[in-house]
């Protein structure tokens, strides 16, 4: 198998399988790839799109999943279930939904209004995604203990 073909299923496991525990540097470029991957395909997507909205629908439902199986690979990595995804999408739908019924909304059109909209649909996702890169997981936490003790760092462990 070609070098390119070790990479593209490499990079296909992150984003499709659930399974495992990632690093920052790891979610980072997963989700840089999706992000890219996402916008590039959008066109593409748009263009095959049929009148029931099938292949659209599909198309977000994939990007969603790998989404959710990069999320649920570096919560692992923090010590949290993949399930804190669901307490988050639920308190970002509660934002998201509430808000016109506790915010003073500016009318449609207006700058503030569109500043608001971003603020509000783009803000949590944002804080989300810099959170799980900036937090340091078991990875990370292994390596610092592994170089405070040259024992650990080469794979030495104290009798039992």
């Amino acid at each position: 198998m070609s070098r390119f073909a070790a990479a593209l299923k490499d990079m296909l496991d992150l984003l499709v399988l659930p399974s495992g525990a990632i690093g920052r540097s790891a979610f980072a470029s997963g989700a840089a790839a999706l992000c890219l991957a996402a916008v590039l395909l959008d066109r593409v997507v748009a263009w095959l799109a049929d009148p029931g909205g099938i292949v659209p629908f599909l198309f977000m439902i994939l990007v969603a999943w790998s989404a959710g199986c990069l999320s649920r690979k570096r919560l692992h990595d923090l010590g949290w279930s993949g399930l804190a995804i669901a307490a988050f999408l639920a308190a970002y739908i509660v934002i998201v939904v509430g808000s016109p019924f506790v915010l003073a909304v500016p009318p449609p059109g207006s700058w503030e209004h569109a500043l608001l909209m971003a603020v509000l649909f783009a803000g949590p996702m944002i804080g989300w995604f810099g959170w799980l890169v900036a937090a340091p997981g078991e990875a990370a936490r292994g390596q610092t203990r592994a170089a405070g003790d040259p024992s650990r760092a080469a794979g030495v462990t104290a009798p039992v």
